[in-house]
């Protein structure tokens, strides 16, 4: 490998400032709310807070974490990320390796009636009706059925099937007697673990991130998940949405937290570092995987 030239030299100076400069704009964000999730809310609100605590204080959690309600509503969305992401890549998966099968009766329709229904839908009401009718309006299940089979993810999954996995080893597993249902975990899995390591993160990102169906689905509190539940939080202009009138009395006489020192955008930004943060905390153990799974079922070789 040659010297770089001072043009090179040049462009990767440029380039990775002009980097840096789109990651700090991206990461100040987070930084911001996390700094103002430490601070005490009534301090927070005169302004001039850019960088670090002014007055640090951990009451915001502690408001937070003596809410019943938003722990509940954690749980709730730990839960439908947990079952939503496992049963959704599974489901997509087995469809998306029996449409890479050229053996398969009616393929080719199948797959055109998918597209179709990939560019075209119902609209809402249909939509309701249909989950009404399935008896998942108001129960946890709405958060997971609905969400079992990406379209979008069933064609990124049978394009990699199709051109990743050697189709010698299919015939050699055949030739030893090994069925499909065997084939598709005991060969198509372990080669895909790049691909479903990818659309797992997107599947639980989603997963995670959806406030719409809690809140138009669902009308049973316990049952909100906490992007839901923030959504309501940082909807409404009253503090006494989120800190009750018995939190602060029971604030006083248990000495939990200054109630005096917080405000409701201060909760608010404690609550969005809670919602943000599990799901950051993912990204590193699949990190590996994450560039080679993007790629692996959008090329043909």
């Amino acid at each position: 490998m040659g010297r770089l030239t001072l043009a090179d030299r040049t462009f990767n100076g440029l380039n990775g400032l002009l980097l840096s400069f789109f990651a700090f704009l991206c990461a100040y964000p987070l930084w911001y709310i996390l700094i103002l999730s430490l601070n005490e809310g009534r301090d927070a609100s005169l302004g001039g807070i850019y960088w670090l605590p002014r007055a640090f204080t951990l009451d915001n959690f502690r408001v937070i974490l003596s809410d019943d309600t938003i722990i509940n509503a954690l749980w709730i969305t730990v839960a439908r990320t947990a079952i939503g992401t496992i049963g959704s890549l599974l489901v997509t998966s087995m469809v998306a390796y029996a449409l890479s099968r050229k053996e398969l009766p009616g393929r080719k329709p199948l797959l055109l009636l998918f597209l179709f229904i990939m560019l075209f839908n119902g609209g809402l009401i249909p939509f309701y009706l249909q989950l009404m009718n399935l008896g998942l309006i108001n129960s946890f299940w709405v958060y997971v059925v609905p969400g079992m089979f990406s379209i979008w993810n069933m064609f990124v999954m049978k394009t990699s099937f199709q051109n990743n996995i050697p189709e010698s080893v299919v015939e050699s597993a055949k030739l030893d007697g090994a069925g499909y249902t065997r084939i598709y975990f005991h060969i198509v899995l372990p080669f895909s673990v790049p691909l479903f390591a990818a659309l797992g993160l997107f599947t639980a990102v989603g997963q995670w991130n959806d406030w719409f169906t809690g809140a138009f689905f669902v009308n049973d509190l316990s049952l909100q998940p906490l992007p839901t539940y923030l959504q309501r939080i940082m909807s409404t202009i009253e503090a006494s949405n989120m800190i009750s009138a018995s939190q602060l009395a029971n604030a006083n006489s248990t000495s939990m937290y200054n109630p005096d020192a917080i405000t409701s955008k201060s909760v608010r930004m404690a609550t969005t570092v809670i919602t943000i943060l599990p799901i950051l905390f993912v990204y590193p153990f699949v990190q590996r995987y994450f560039v080679k799974g993007v790629l692996i079922g959008s090329v043909k070789e």
